[in-house]
């Protein structure tokens, strides 16, 4: 595999030696320059993937050096290395195209992990310029759901798997915003029912009795309003595929009907004295957690078995960043062309604060994120800027202040990028000189957990 080629500008030797030991302890390309001449030829006689520039060099100034860089190379990373008393020329730069900047005296950690994030910030851009060129269509998949992440992938193998099996009922988990229901579709679409009716209906929405009779019909005269008889959706359905969403809201009533349904596989409309075969596959879905449901006694014990013979679990976005890319260039694609503008490009420092932020509301949050930017914004690229405040005030403004800081309170862990969790349990250690009670407090986990993802990056404790 290729390093990454790393050019280091700074007029004073020592910087550049020590940057040139810590680069090529972590196996980084490394090139050297002392001024913008020697800079400008080293970007030309190689394919620079990072450079690091002193914005005092001298007599020069490092923004200049920046514009001649951009000029050569318009998609060239720079992190600016600035003293205390130019940090306003460091924002400039910024402004200028710089992904970010550090300042001195830093550690050597503090530049590992500022180089490790913008390199792979730079790689995600790479990717959605890929996908953009391609239409995306590398990522998608016999389910068309999209991503490559391993979370996702185990998705898809058991979809492809539980499909087959066209009578067996599927329960389906997750966070509000996964993609429940396109899994759903994803099941019926690859089935041998395709063919035949996908019937769905959001049991959160309906009350009881207008609930039931939306699932198995009524005859004329059940009830006061019942002026004629009406095909319930089960039998709408029949040789195909009911979809139950938000299946813990249902009432506890309508679960009885409901298991009977599942063990007999018929079913009698309201008012009707008559049982009527049916022939469907069920499959439900829901946010909440039913095994406390369950304790609650607001679900039935016995129906969740029923419904659960085979479980899905749709992972939340924070744990598939990798498929942040693949999603954002699909996204990005339909809603240019469904308002008629031209396909933006993403900037680094963008695509790495989406790549960061948690999304609480998973895939249908960045859909809307999406959505929103392509609506209010007509320009070529997106940049930090145009995101939304909750996502462009992320971490990532304390990590340029200080990377080697944690972010104020600590951070959760949970939420955090998968590579950066090492870096910040090692951080935490040193700021609390090891005490591992400390640091879990800090980190907010629990300590057991903390042990064990000590053990698990051999860390010392």
């Amino acid at each position: 595999m290729m390093k990454d080629r790393i050019l280091v500008v700074d007029d004073e030797s020592f910087i550049r030696d020590n940057l040139q030991r810590i680069l090529e302890e972590d196996d980084y390309q490394f090139y050297g320059a002392a001024n913008g001449s020697q800079a400008l030829a080293a970007a030309e006689a190689n394919e620079i993937d990072l450079v690091l520039l002193d914005l005092n060099l001298g007599a020069a100034s490092g923004l200049d050096v920046l514009k001649q860089l951009r000029e050569l190379d318009p998609d060239i990373l720079v992190i600016i290395i600035t003293g205390y008393g130019t940090v306003e020329s460091a924002v400039q730069a910024l402004k200028m195209g710089a992904y970010d900047y550090i300042k001195k005296p830093f550690k050597a950690d503090a530049i590992r992990l500022i180089v490790r994030l913008a390199l792979k910030a730079r790689s995600l851009q790479r990717e959605i310029r890929r996908l953009q060129r391609n239409g995306g269509e590398a990522t998608r998949n016999p389910t068309n759901l999209i991503g490559r992440s391993d979370a996702l992938l185990q998705v898809v193998h058991q979809v492809e798997e539980v499909a087959l099996h066209e009578t067996a009922t599927v329960l389906i988990t997750g966070e509000s915003g996964t993609g429940k229901e396109l899994v759903a579709h994803a099941i019926h679409d690859l089935s041998p029912r395709s063919k035949q009716p996908f019937i769905e209906i959001n049991c959160g929405s309906l009350p009881f009795n207008l609930l039931e009779s939306e699932l198995f019909g009524h005859e004329k005269g059940a009830f006061t309003d019942a002026h004629s008889r009406k095909i319930g959706l089960f039998e709408e359905a029949n040789g195909g595929t009911v979809f139950l969403d938000e299946i813990g809201e249902m009432d506890m009533g309508l679960q009885v009907k409901l298991l009977r349904v599942l063990e007999d596989r018929k079913i009698r409309r309201l008012g009707g004295n008559r049982n009527i075969d049916i022939d469907v596959r069920v499959v439900s879905a829901t946010n909440c957690d039913l095994s406390e449901a369950i304790r609650e006694k607001t679900f039935r014990e016995d129906l969740f078995y029923r419904l659960n013979v085979f479980p899905i679990q749709m992972p939340p976005l924070r744990e598939r960043r990798t498929d942040i890319p693949l999603l954002l260039a699909n996204f990005l694609e339909y809603y240019s062309r469904q308002f008629n503008k031209t396909v933006p490009e993403v900037s680094t420092e963008a695509l790495a604060l989406l790549c960061a932020y948690h999304w609480p509301g998973n895939v249908r949050e960045l859909r809307n994120v999406v959505e929103r930017l392509c609506i209010m914004n007509r320009s070529e690229c997106l940049t930090a800027q145009m995101l939304p405040r909750e996502i462009s005030g992320l971490e990532a403004v304390t990590l340029r202040e200080n990377p080697c800081l944690l972010p104020p309170g600590g951070a959760n862990l949970e939420k955090a990028v998968e590579q950066m969790e090492k870096e910040l349990i090692r951080q935490a250690l040193e700021q609390t000189e090891g005490n591992v009670a400390k640091t879990a407090r800090l980190l907010q986990v629990a300590r057991g957990t903390l042990r064990y993802k000590l053990d698990k990056y051999e860390l010392p404790h």
